[in-house]
């Protein structure tokens, strides 16, 4: 198997072990839904990106997950817009994304921060 195929495998896989577990709460959904969603933007799959990415986002608002979740939600919208070549969702969602990454602190803001640089830099 390739690596970027076996990427994409592992990353459903495990969204798949939280969806089947009793205790799966909405942080894990969210977590996993992201992490799929970057996988398909590494891939250039800006669609199946945007798909996850909403996903996550419904998630981590329903749920009123902390703006650490709702803001890597946004930022894996960001890139799939990237992706896709959408200059204005990007922007929208990273301006979304901005905005909870100002209720972030320490080095989970800085993480997000840096992901967000990246995003704006491409």
């Amino acid at each position: 198997m390739d690596d970027n195929r076996h990427m994409r495998e592992t990353a459903h896989a495990s969204l798949f072990h939280w969806l089947k577990r009793e205790d799966c709460e909405p942080v894990n959904l969210s977590v996993g839904l992201w992490q799929v969603s970057r996988v398909h933007a590494v891939l250039k799959d800006g669609r199946a990106a945007m798909k996850y990415a909403l996903e996550c986002i419904s998630i981590s608002n329903d749920a009123a997950l902390p703006a650490f979740y709702r803001g890597y939600a946004c930022e894996a919208a960001a890139r799939a817009a990237k992706v896709m070549k959408d200059s204005d969702a990007a922007a929208q969602y990273l301006t979304e994304a901005q905005r909870c990454l100002a209720e972030v602190e320490g080095d989970d803001a800085a993480a997000l921060q840096a992901d967000l640089d990246e995003i704006a830099a491409f």
